[in-house]
Formats: structure tokens, C-alpha cells, sequence
């Protein structure tokens, strides 16, 4: 065992010049370097004690020199995977934060909602129920006609004016929300060239 350590403390100065030149920062070739010497030796003390059960006790390390490198070499492969996962997730977080909706956009969605709410709350009962079942719940026209005992002609008519109910309010509120862009984006031309003309 003193001579594997002696080996290990022999090649040990060969791995951290070596992880140094290919790492370019001689902190982080350190850490490496000795991150590295560790497992190598608990390794080694694995196999000594037999612990590892797929090792018998007896066998022993064939090249120390070449069991320190490899271990290193797969550290840094494993350390530059989690460095990308940590800054793919970064990216990502980034991307999220830059493409939020915008406070107008909400509040449009908001009015949208609210439209259709009220609409919804002011169609007759079975219409209303008719409309919420196929649309909301997914009921074919067949599965509404057994479960309201109605026919499925009944249930298209339903479907029928519900939709054109909601169409129309939705039409009205495109109107006013293209309305409302038109008159914003006047005035920001207006205040754009009330200040240039200040100037």
C-alpha cells in the first residue's frame, strides 16, 4: 500500500501540470488534482479490504499513473456537464423572464375573459349548459342529447347560437381593443411630434 501512495504522490505533480495546461487555471487544475488522488486512494483501500464485491481482496491497481488520469479526465468531463446543465438552465430562466406577457397583454386577456363570462352567464340555461358540456368537458353532440334527454338536433341549435352569441362579442371586443391600439399609438405619434416640434 505505501508504494501505491508513493506512485500516486510521484505521478500526482505530472497530473496537476498536465491539468493545468488543459484547463488553463491552475485553481481549478488543483481541485481536479486532488479531487482525483482521493478516489484513487479510497479506491485502493476498497480493494485492500475487499469491500467492493465485485473485486476480488487480492487483486491490486495495474497502472496507478493511468487509473489517477482517467479518473481525472472523467471529473472534468463530468464538472463541463454539469457547467452546461447549470448554464442551459440559466439560459432558459433568462429567456422565460424576457418573453413574460406584457401588463397590456394581461389586461386584454382579462377583458377577453370577462366578455365571454358574461355572455356564457347571460345565454338561457340549457343553452348555456349545452355549450359548457361540448366545449368545456369534451361530450360529443350524442353523449349532451342522452344526458339532457334532448335530440342531437336540439343540441346543434343550441351549439348553433351559443357560438354565434359568443362570436359576436368577441368581434365587438376585437373592434374595441383595435380601437383602443389606434388611438394609443395617435397619441404616442402626437407626443412625438409636439416634442420634435419643441425642439
Amino acid at each position: 500500500m505505501r508504494d501505491l501512495i508513493q506512485e500516486l504522490v510521484v505521478h500526482y505533480g505530472d497530473l496537476r501540470r498536465q491539468l493545468t495546461r488543459d484547463l488553463r487555471d491552475p485553481h481549478y487544475a488543483a481541485d481536479i488534482a486532488q479531487s482525483s488522488f482521493e478516489r484513487v486512494y479510497v479506491h485502493a483501500m476498497g480493494l485492500r479490504s475487499g469491500r467492493q464485491a465485485k473485486t476480488p481482496p487480492n487483486a491490486g491497481i495495474e497502472s496507478p499513473r493511468a487509473l489517477l488520469f482517467r479518473v481525472a479526465r472523467n471529473l472534468c468531463i463530468d464538472d463541463a456537464r454539469k457547467r452546461k446543465t447549470a448554464q442551459e438552465w440559466t439560459r432558459q430562466q433568462m429567456v422565460l423572464q424576457h418573453s413574460a406577457p406584457s401588463s397590456e397583454y394581461l389586461a386584454a386577456q382579462s377583458q377577453i375573459l370577462n366578455r365571454v363570462v358574461g355572455v356564457l352567464e347571460g345565454l338561457p340555461p340549457r343553452r348555456r349548459e349545452v355549450f359548457i358540456l361540448f366545449r368545456a368537458h369534451g361530450y360529443t353532440r350524442a353523449e349532451i342529447a342522452e344526458q339532457l334527454n334532448i335530440t342531437e338536433m336540439a343540441v346543434a341549435k343550441h351549439m348553433v347560437r351559443a357560438t354565434l352569441d359568443c362570436s359576436r362579442v368577441l368581434a365587438q371586443l376585437r373592434l374595441e381593443l383595435l380601437e383602443d391600439q389606434s388611438m394609443a399609438s395617435a397619441m404616442d405619434f402626437d407626443n412625438s411630434t409636439l416634442s420634435d416640434d419643441a425642439s
